[in-house]
């Protein structure tokens, strides 16, 4: 009986979890503040040791500080009822309120109710205290990440009326005015951006948001006389102009723009963006020469900083890419940057992320083992050079590299892990199941995923070495340690319809994989094979032609020889001939597919 080929396409799956509010770091900063109190004059809602501190506020007052100490203990629960407590004994307490109705706002992201209550109490300490900046600016931000525009113009309209002093205040002011979109916003964040530029001198980013408003105004000429007056406001310098031409572009004024673009150069010759402004232009008006020539120079040159050519490099590349004919453009400007900077790791990154994107996966895997040379301290680049090699099938050079990871790295148990695949694809299952056992010793503690994915690796090289009862093991420990490795439950179920074992488990099994990535095509076939297996014929087709569908522009071997089982079955010789003749032309050496296409028969393995 002849061993079915081992899957190695692996289950892909979203990263899941609860997305908590962005500004959640803020929350330690502020709770610290209470600790520091003065006690200069009380007033509603901060108490302090005077002879009104009644005894709920004195308790209150050190539960809110236990509070606080387990927050900084990062014991969450504690945390939330601790506040919960401190509030309840003294609710005018808007400050702890604020405290509680944020956390109830972050943990609550599934409770609306739990929510708007928890916004309602953050509101409330606004109300009472708007002259406690750090308070205000806080509840501000929070409604800017919310997008409660009008709430976040009424805050920081607040804030800056009690603080003209501070262009920071005034400068969100401005901007939440224009997140409305309300044409009289639009000119009052003007007016606001010209307070500003009174008080601090014309700057291109007071002028840029005067123009975003301007320009969502449709007013042209305003738009206009505004980059004017940036440009005269003082020494004329390369930024100011380049900004100049990128308005004039998007007013469609490109004649006017290439000459702001120009005159950038020729007064900063070393700015490479100005170059780069003029290859954008050439390109749109279909001047491949021209585009070539100035990205060219701004690449070359010596007064740009590598950050900036990379990203003008990134765009260059991201514009030729999908036609191939500009591909030898591509490397030409590749070898010309990396004569300028041989030792930067992270050009030789952009290299290999280029060769990955065309599937040379030999030369990407080169320009990591050069960057690897450069920063050997990083486990991340020993196990991207290693997987690469593997991606190439250059499996000796993958080891190779893994063994040199390995002994600068002993403890890090995803280069073990690599390097023990790369064992096993390479035909080395001994050594590849001492590696890959090696690296379970090494995984962190508590670091269940990792663990799993190494156990379902051992699991999947037994099953190839004929030992399915110890590869059933592992993959019952590898579901224990990660309910959610669709990988070893696909496997673990493909395996044991192969085996004839338990097909009710085996469905159920799969049945959980179809479940959470329906348009994965490996789960997809799995369950059709068991269903063949169970003699489901008709229900195999149905869930065999969706894996077909998918791999319409990809097929695989494995996938087409079962559909070609299953159409047998189901009635259609001519059509699983079909199948079997596909499935030898990708896998010429399978001898069971050899004897199904010379007999023209289905053929039981």
């Amino acid at each position: 009986m002849q061993q079915s080929k081992l899957k190695y396409r692996r289950l892909s799956r979203a990263l899941q979890g609860l997305a908590a509010i962005a500004v959640v770091g803020l929350l330690p900063v502020l709770s610290a503040a209470k600790s520091s109190r003065k006690a200069p004059t009380p007033h509603p809602g901060y108490y302090y040791e005077t002879d009104t501190y009644t005894p709920d506020q004195r308790k209150a007052d050190y539960i809110f500080m236990e509070a606080l100490k387990q927050n900084a203990l990062n014991n969450d629960d504690a945390y939330f009822e601790l506040m919960r407590r401190a509030y309840a004994l003294d609710p005018s307490d808007t400050y702890t309120g604020m405290n509680l109705g944020y956390y109830m706002m972050a943990i609550g992201n599934q409770d609306t109710v739990m929510s708007r209550k928890g916004y309602d109490m953050m509101r409330a300490n606004f109300d009472a205290h708007p002259d406690n900046y750090y308070d205000a600016i806080f509840y501000g931000m929070v409604n800017n990440r919310l997008g409660n525009t009008d709430e976040s113009i009424r805050v920081w309209a607040t804030l800056d009326s009690l603080h003209p002093d501070k262009p920071d205040i005034a400068m969100r002011l401005a901007e939440a005015l224009q997140q409305s979109g309300d044409s009289a916003n639009l000119r009052r964040s003007i007016a606001v951006l010209n307070r500003i530029e009174r008080a601090e001198g014309v700057d291109v980013g007071l002028s840029s948001n005067k123009v975003r408003a301007l320009v969502a105004l449709k007013d042209t000429t305003g738009t206009l006389a505004e980059v004017d007056h940036l440009l005269s406001s003082g020494k004329p310098n390369a930024t100011n102009l380049i900004y100049a031409g990128d308005v004039n572009m998007a007013l469609e004024r490109s004649d006017s723009a290439m000459a702001y673009y120009n005159r950038a150069c020729a007064l900063d010759p070393t700015n490479g963006l100005g170059y780069y402004k003029r290859a954008q232009f050439y390109r749109q008006t279909g001047d491949s020469i021209g585009f070539d020539r100035e990205v060219f120079e701004a690449v070359r040159q010596e007064g740009l900083d590598l950050d900036m050519k990379m990203e003008i490099f990134k765009s260059y590349i991201g514009q030729l890419f999908n036609d191939t004919i500009q591909r030898p453009r591509i490397e030409a400007l590749f070898a010309d940057l990396l004569s300028q900077y041989p030792h930067e790791a992270d050009l030789r990154d952009l290299y290999a992320s280029y060769f990955i994107a065309t599937d040379d996966y030999k030369s990407a895997a080169e320009q990591e083992e050069i960057a690897l040379d450069t920063d050997m301290a990083n486990p991340d680049r020993w196990r991207a050079t290693i997987m690469l090699y593997g991606q190439a099938n250059l499996y000796d050079k993958a080891i190779e590299i893994g063994r040199r990871g390995i002994d600068r790295l002993p403890d890090d148990a995803m280069i073990r892990f690599y390097t023990g695949n790369a064992l096993s694809l390479s035909g080395k299952g001994k050594e590849a199941l001492e590696e890959l056992k090696a690296a379970l010793k090494v995984v962190a503690e508590n670091d269940r995923q990792t663990e799993s994915i190494i156990l379902c690796s051992i699991g999947d090289e037994l099953y190839k070495q004929h030992q399915p009862d110890s590869a059933f093991v592992y993959y019952e420990r590898a579901m224990d340690a990660n309910p959610d490795n669709l990988t070893a439950i696909n496997n673990y179920a493909y395996f044991m319809a192969e085996q004839g074992m338990d097909l009710d488990r085996a469905e159920t099994l799969s049945a959980i994989t179809v479940r959470q990535e329906p348009a994965n095509d490996t789960a997809l076939d799995t369950y059709a094979w068991i269903l063949f297996k169970k003699k489901e014929y008709t229900r195999a087709k149905e869930i065999i032609d969706r894996a077909l569908k998918i791999e319409e522009d990809n097929p695989q071997a494995d996938v087409l020889n079962h559909a070609g089982d299953i159409y047998y079955m189901n009635g259609d010789p001519e059509a699983a001939l079909d199948f079997w003749t596909r499935a030898l032309e990708l896998d010429p050496d399978n001898a069971l597919l050899k004897k199904k296409v010379k007999n023209k028969t289905h053929f039981y393995e």
